[in-house]
C-alpha cells in the first residue's frame, strides 16, 4: 500500500504540472486538443490525490505503523475519530488535505459556469493547477505522507492530548478549505491583469468565491477560538498567538477585498486596491503557512521546525513581487473612472473601512514578526503582548463599527437624501440616549460606552433603512411591501445581517474583555462560597482510571438566587502515553456571561484549588460569529434571476444594487 501511495502521489505531481502548463499554454491560442488534455490531466491529478487521501486515512484507522505518519500521530487507545483527525494534524497530512481541497475547488470552478471556454477562466484555472502542483511538489520532495517507518513499532507516539477535542475534528480542515478557496479570487485577479480584462467580469466570477472563502476562514477562526477557550484552560479565547494571527491577517485583507470589489463594480474606483488585495490575501494565506512550519515561533498550533515554511515564504514574496509589477504595468488601465465626491457616501465609508482593516492587518503582521525581526536587526528578541495589538484594535474597531453602522442609509456616488438624513438624525439620537442610559446605569469605560452607543445607532439605522425601502414601493400593505423589499434586495440585506453579527461579536469581545473577574480559591468538601452573584459548593472529589488516562475531578453545584443548582465538574487528566497533564475546564453559560472553572489540583488538607473566572457576554461573541456566517450563506444562495442577468446583460449592469460590508 505504501508503494502504491507513493506512485499515486508522484502521478498527481506530474499530472497537475502538465495540466498547469497545458492550460496556460493553450488558453490564448484556443488550442482545443491542449485544453482537453489539460482537463484530463487535472481530473487524473484529483483522482490520484483522492487515492492518496484514502490510503492514509485507512492507514490511520487501522493503525498501520508501517507508515511513519501513522506511527507519529496514532496510538492503540486513540478513538477512531481522533485517529482520522490526525490526517490533518501533521505537516504532510495537512498539505495533502490542502492540495486535495484545492484540486476539488479548481474543478468546480472550471465547470461551474457555462463560460468554460472563456480565456479569463482558463488562465485562472491554469494558475490554480500550478498552485496545486506546488503543494504536491512540497510533499514529494520535503514532506512525504507516504514515508515508511524505520522499523515497524508496536505502538505509536499518539496524538497530542490538547488536540483531542471536538473542535479539532473540523477546525483545521475548515482553515485549509478557506486557504484553498482564496486561491480562486487571486487567480481571477491575476488572470485579469495578464489578459488586460478590466471590466467587471472577473469581479462577478470572483465575488461568490471570495464570500465563500471569507465565511469558511472566519468559521475556522471562530472554531479555533472555541478550542482555545475550552481546551487550554486559561480563561480566554484569543491570545494574539503568532499562528492565530496568521489566519486572521488574510481574513482581514479578504474583508477589505470584498468591500473594494463593490466600489469597482458600482463606481469604477479603487481598482488597483482591489486587485492588490486579491493577491495580498492569498499571499498571506501562504504567509500563515510559513508561520506554522518555519519553526521560528513557539506556538501550540505550530509544526516542528522545517524548511517547508521557507518555501511558502518564498512563494508569498514571489506573488507579492509579480503582482506589484503587473499592477504597475497596468496602472493606466486601472485608473479610476470616478472620484469620491462626498464623505457621506458608501464608497467613502468603504475607503475608510479598507484603510482601517489594512492598518489592523499591518500591525498584526508586525507584532507577529517582532521577535524574528528584532533578533535579526538588533540581536535582541523583542516580544509584544496583547496591549500592543489592543491599542490599535480599539480605535480601528470603533472606526469600522461606525462606518458599518452608517452603510444602510448611505448611497453610492451621492450624499443621503433628505429622508435618509432625517433617519440618520433619529438613529444618532437613539445611540446618544443609549450611551447616556448605560452611563447612568454605572458604565465607566469609554470603550464599552462607545460600542454600546454605536450598536444601538446601527440597529436604528438598519430599521430606518428597512422602513424607507418598504415605503418607497407602491403597495397598500406595508408588511407585504417589506417582504417584497427583502426579497428583491436579498443580497444587500444579507450583508446588513452580517453587520448585525459583527455588532454582536463586538459586544461579546468588549464585554468579555472589560468585565472579566478572576478568583483563586481553595475549597473543602461541603464548603460553599458566594462569588459573582452565584453560590458555589464543592459536593465531591472524584478519581477514576481509564485505559489511556487518569482523571481527577471536582464536582461543584452552582446556583443563582431562585435558580435550580447546576453541577459542574472541572477535571485534570494525566495522559499515560505522553505522561502529560491537561486541564478540562467546566463552563456554565447564559446570556449574561460564563462561569469558567479551572481545577489546579488538591490541597494538603484534602480540598481542591480552583480558579473561577466570570466572563460576561461570551454568548454574544459566538452568536455574532454564527450570524455573520448565516448572512454570508444567504448572500451566496443561488439567485436564478441574477444568474440569467449576468449572462444576458453587460457586466456593468448585471446585478441589482447589493453588497456585503461585513467587517
Amino acid at each position: 500500500m505504501l508503494g502504491f501511495g507513493e506512485l499515486c502521489l508522484l502521478g498527481a505531481f506530474i499530472a497537475s504540472g502538465f495540466a498547469a502548463f497545458a492550460t496556460l499554454a493553450g488558453c490564448d491560442d484556443k488550442h482545443r486538443a491542449l485544453e482537453k488534455s489539460a482537463l484530463i490531466s487535472s481530473a487524473a491529478s484529483l483522482v490520484l490525490l483522492t487515492l492518496v487521501m484514502l490510503i492514509l486515512a485507512i492507514a490511520l484507522l487501522t493503525k498501520n505503523y508501517q507508515f511513519d505518519y501513522v506511527a507519529y500521530y496514532c496510538s492503540q487507545h486513540l478513538p477512531w475519530y481522533y485517529g482520522l483527525s490526525a490526517l490533518w494534524v501533521g505537516q504532510a497530512g495537512s498539505l495533502l488535505l490542502w492540495a486535495w481541497f484545492l484540486g476539488i475547488l479548481a474543478m468546480i470552478f472550471r465547470f461551474a459556469s457555462s463560460r468554460k471556454s472563456d480565456t479569463l477562466r482558463q488562465r485562472a484555472f491554469g494558475l490554480l493547477m500550478a498552485n496545486t502542483c506546488f503543494l504536491i511538489a512540497t510533499m514529494v520532495f520535503a514532506a512525504d505522507p507516504m514515508a515508511r517507518s524505520v522499523g515497524t513499532p508496536t505502538e505509536g507516539a499518539g496524538l497530542s492530548p490538547l488536540l483531542q477535542h471536538p473542535a479539532m475534528l473540523i477546525h483545521p480542515p475548515i482553515i485549509f478549505l478557506g486557504y484553498a478557496a482564496w486561491a480562486i479570487p487571486f487567480a481571477l485577479a491575476t488572470a485579469a491583469l495578464i489578459n488586460k480584462r478590466f471590466d467587471t467580469t472577473w469581479i462577478q466570477q470572483a465575488r461568490p468565491w471570495a464570500l465563500f472563502a471569507w465565511a469558511v476562514l472566519g468559521a475556522g477562526i471562530l472554531l479555533g477560538a472555541e478550542w482555545a477557550y475550552e481546551e487550554l484552560g486559561w480563561g480566554g479565547y484569543w491570545g494574539w498567538d503568532p499562528v492565530e494571527n496568521g489566519s486572521l491577517i488574510p481574513w482581514l485583507l479578504g474583508t477589505a477585498f470584498i468591500h473594494t470589489m463593490m466600489t469597482w463594480r458600482r463606481r469604477g474606483i479603487m481598482k488597483k486596491t482591489t486587485v492588490a488585495l486579491a493577491i495580498a490575501t492569498f499571499a498571506m494565506c501562504n504567509f500563515a503557512t510559513f508561520l506554522t512550519r518555519s519553526g521560528i515561533f513557539s506556538s501550540l498550533h505550530a509544526f516542528s521546525q522545517s524548511p517547508i515554511g521557507w518555501l511558502f515564504l518564498a512563494l508569498m514574496l514571489v506573488l507579492a513581487l509579480a503582482g506589484g509589477i503587473l499592477i504597475y504595468q497596468r496602472r493606466k488601465e486601472l485608473a479610476p473612472e470616478n472620484q469620491i465626491t462626498s464623505a457621506m457616501s458608501r464608497e467613502a465609508m468603504v475607503a475608510m473601512t479598507t484603510v482601517a482593516l489594512l492598518l489592523l492587518a499591518t500591525v498584526t503582521c508586525l507584532g507577529t514578526l517582532s521577535v524574528a525581526l528584532s533578533d535579526a536587526l538588533v540581536g535582541t528578541k523583542i516580544t509584544v503582548g496583547p496591549p500592543f495589538y489592543n491599542n490599535v484594535l480599539a480605535p480601528t474597531g470603533l472606526l469600522i463599527l461606525t462606518a458599518t453602522a452608517l452603510a444602510p442609509l448611505l448611497r453610492w456616488g451621492s450624499t443621503p437624501s433628505a429622508p435618509e438624513k432625517r433617519m440618520l438624525k433619529i438613529s444618532a439620537t437613539v445611540g446618544v440616549l443609549t450611551m447616556m442610559g448605560i452611563v447612568v446605569g454605572g458604565a465607566t469605560h469609554y470603550l464599552l460606552i462607545a460600542v454600546t452607543g454605536i450598536v444601538a445607532f446601527a440597529v436604528a439605522v438598519l430599521l430606518c433603512s428597512l422602513w424607507l425601502d418598504a415605503k418607497r414601493r407602491p403597495c397598500d400593505n406595508y408588511w407585504a411591501s417589506l417582504v417584497r423589499c427583502l426579497r428583491e434586495k436579498r443580497n444587500q440585506y444579507a450583508g446588513f445581517f452580517v453587520h448585525l453579527g459583527f455588532f454582536a461579536l463586538a459586544i461579546g469581545i468588549v464585554g468579555s474583555s472589560l468585565g472579566t473577574q478572576r478568583h483563586e480559591v481553595s475549597l473543602m468538601q461541603g464548603q460553599t462560597i458566594e462569588w459573582a452573584g452565584r453560590s458555589i459548593q464543592l459536593v465531591d472529589i472524584v478519581d477514576r482510571q481509564l485505559p489511556d488516562k487518569l482523571v481527577a475531578g471536582a464536582v461543584l453545584e452552582v446556583s443563582r438566587i431562585g435558580d435550580v443548582p447546576v453541577k459542574l465538574t472541572p477535571e485534570q487528566h494525566l495522559h499515560l502515553l505522553q505522561n502529560e497533564w491537561t486541564t478540562e475546564v467546566a463552563i456554565q453559560s447564559d446570556w449574561s456571561g460564563d462561569l469558567y472553572m479551572i481545577l489546579h489540583g488538591g490541597t494538603e488538607d484534602g480540598g481542591v484549588r480552583l480558579t473561577l473566572v466570570d466572563n460576561p457576554r461570551m454568548r454574544w461573541l459566538w452568536l455574532g460569529g454564527l450570524t455573520m456566517l448565516l448572512g454570508a450563506t444567504v448572500s451566496l444562495w443561488p439567485n436564478k434571476k441574477a444568474a440569467r442577468q449576468n449572462y444576458n446583460q453587460p457586466a456593468e449592469f448585471s446585478e441589482q444594487p447589493q453588497g456585503l460590508k461585513a467587517a
